[in-house]
């Protein structure tokens, strides 16, 4: 007889933003949003930060998941000061998992032997096309810093993961990054959609309507039927990540095989539980201290003048994000005054998502890509 499975423990992700900083001015970033934080605290500040994320940890008997970004994170001069920080947590059990987003123009030789003492588990770099594509959208010698710290990363044993944004310039380069990124022995590849928000205000231009989104979609599909089992993990991500590929699925009539491959990825990767599956609770912290609910949501808080226990107490709309059941359930009510959904045959695994806040509750919408 099998003993019954263990309970997953509770998790607690710290999504930091250490620095404002970065050695590239990318024209769709994101951090091109009015309003973002234009400075970085002093480093006895983010020792506090810290520290009082992994009391807050320890505390609530969570595993504690710590992923930096920016800006670029290693530009900060005592970057690898916190991240030794950190380690040292990881060791004693605290951290489970440390995450870096970060530019490749920053690595070094002693910056990855740094990241492998550190035990980091994955690094993501971006590329958004082919060389002169990319260095258009992200600047003059980029991919090939790219591809020169994805090979030294690779080598160092540094799981490293590729994204890429989807737009309207690189959208027929899109297979040939795959197979750049999977062949140099990236882990995997992300592929979003351009986000009209920011940097990608004045790219607007370059988002795909939702009919040339389904195009890139379907080819996808079939890029990936005929890779066979070749890029399961590339296939396994892309599909259970958010977009539109339950719908095509359906219009293919494989929905039945879509179902079954989602059936065991829901709210969980090959790096474990993520923030918003049920019981785990994510901070977002900008470089000045900021503690919002999510990128450019309502604020909760500001550390390290609040703690992380006094934020999470206070905060209602972290405990709603919290229980991933509640928030099904309120996007389906929503869902049901959508009328393009209300007759969908795939609307129990298309919900709208998050969109804001407004008094303290969440405002949802539906997938902008939806060419129903």
């Amino acid at each position: 007889m099998n003993a019954p499975a263990a309970k997953p423990r509770k998790s607690c992700h710290l999504a930091w933003h250490v620095t404002q900083r970065c050695n590239r001015s990318c024209l769709h970033c994101l951090r091109r949003t009015p309003g973002q934080a234009q400075t970085d605290l002093p480093h006895d500040a983010c020792v506090e930060i810290l520290e009082s994320f992994i009391r807050f940890a320890k505390e609530t008997d969570r595993d504690a998941r710590v992923e930096f970004s920016g800006g670029n994170p290693l530009v900060r001069e005592d970057f690898f000061d916190l991240l030794r920080r950190v380690h040292a947590y990881k060791r004693a059990g605290v951290v489970k998992h440390i995450q870096i987003l970060g530019n490749p123009e920053t690595l070094d030789d002693a910056s990855i032997a740094a990241l492998k003492e550190a035990e980091v588990d994955s690094f993501f770099l971006s590329i958004d096309g082919l060389e002169a594509t990319n260095d258009a959208l992200r600047g003059p010698g980029n991919f090939a810093a790219m591809r020169k710290g994805l090979r030294a990363l690779v080598e160092g044993g540094i799981r490293t993961s590729m994204k890429f944004t989807l737009m309207r310039c690189n959208a027929d380069q899109l297979f040939d990054v795959i197979k750049l990124s999977l062949d140099k022995r990236a882990h995997r590849i992300g592929i979003g959609p351009l986000m009209t928000t920011g940097g990608g205000l004045d790219l607007q231009d370059e988002a795909l309507t939702p009919l040339e989104y389904r195009e890139v979609l379907l080819r996808i599909i079939r890029f990936l039927d005929g890779e066979g089992r070749a890029y399961d993990n590339i296939r396994q991500r892309l599909f259970t990540q958010g977009g539109m590929y339950p719908l095509l699925y359906h219009e293919l009539g494989r929905g039945d095989e879509y179902r079954a491959l989602i059936g065991t990825r829901r709210g969980e990767s090959d790096e474990g539980p993520q923030p918003h599956s049920a019981g785990n609770v994510l901070f977002v912290v900008w470089s000045d201290g900021e503690v919002v609910v999510r990128r450019d949501m309502a604020r909760v808080g500001w550390v390290p003048r609040d703690s992380f226990a006094d934020i999470y107490a206070h905060s209602s709309l972290l405990h709603q994000l919290e229980d991933s059941a509640s928030i099904r359930r309120l996007a389906k009510h929503e869902q049901a005054n959508y009328v393009k959904c209300s007759a969908c045959p795939v609307a129990d695994l298309c919900l709208p998502g998050v969109a804001g806040t407004f008094n303290s509750q969440f405002v949802f919408a539906s997938n902008r890509h939806c060419w129903k």
